[in-house]
């Protein structure tokens, strides 16, 4: 069977965090980049693979997935490395597995969805307004929470949510918490938190984080500069991969 294709946008954390999955196990991927900037998720392809317009998708031979999560699972069970990124007992997956499910409802929700999103990224993309200041402090304290959360999480595990090494859980979340890096205030984030910042600088020492978000680290100086600007004309935000295209 030919290998698998990952319908990829890497300005996507889901996205980057698959990607990235491959990159440390070995696993050999086709990516086939699918712009969200320039509607490449709502073209017939792609809705033939995922017809809810969501990046990343995968399609392997005839079988078509959805969501990042099930996709690292997917990966990592047809590539015989599960024991090591999963889990090597059961109760070691379902605590793999808890983990990320709680991301959704907590980091990528309180984190990117409702603060990193409206806040940084379509201000700076687009020229939106922001939500007005005291809308950005609540959002700004309860994605605090949810880092919160994490520290006390990565106390009890250990340097990685897996323990003394890596999980896919913790390629899975940490995209959502490098979404950051764009925010001016970038540093006030995880001044509470050391169990985060250690976390976050073992993972980026990692050759797959440096791959798998080159592009996303590429464009984050020319976010931040748009952010400090007093005044950043609306635009149609496919400027983003004409920008990353060529790395």
């Amino acid at each position: 069977m030919a290998r698998p294709v990952l319908y990829h946008d890497p300005t996507s954390e889901p996205s980057r965090a698959v990607h990235w999955f491959a990159l440390e196990a070995g696993i050999e991927i086709d990516i086939r980049h699918t712009w969200l900037v320039r509607g490449d998720h709502r073209a017939p392809e792609f809705l033939a693979v995922n017809p809810r317009h969501q990046v990343p998708a995968m399609k392997h031979g005839e079988f078509c997935l959805a969501e990042a999560s099930a996709m690292m699972v997917y990966l990592a069970e047809i590539n015989d490395v599960d024991e090591r990124w999963v889990g090597s007992s059961p109760q070691d997956r379902a605590k793999t597995l808890q983990i990320m499910s709680w991301h959704h409802s907590n980091t990528r929700s309180a984190i990117t969805l409702n603060y990193f999103l409206p806040v940084l990224l379509m201000p700076a993309y687009k020229g939106i307004l922001p939500p007005d200041a005291a809308t950005c402090r609540q959002l700004r304290g309860a994605g605090m929470e949810s880092l919160e959360k994490l520290d006390r999480i990565l106390t009890e595990r250990g340097e990685f949510l897996g323990g003394i090494t890596p999980s896919i859980a913790d390629l899975f979340i940490a995209p959502d918490v490098f979404a950051l890096d764009i925010d001016p205030a970038q540093d006030d984030w995880f001044s509470g938190f050391p169990a985060v910042r250690k976390w976050l600088a073992a993972l980026r020492e990692r050759e797959g984080y440096k791959t798998s978000h080159a592009k996303w680290n590429k464009i984050v100086p020319r976010l931040q500069d748009l952010l400090k600007s007093e005044s950043v004309e609306q635009s149609n935000p496919g400027w983003v991969a004409d920008f990353l295209e060529g790395e």
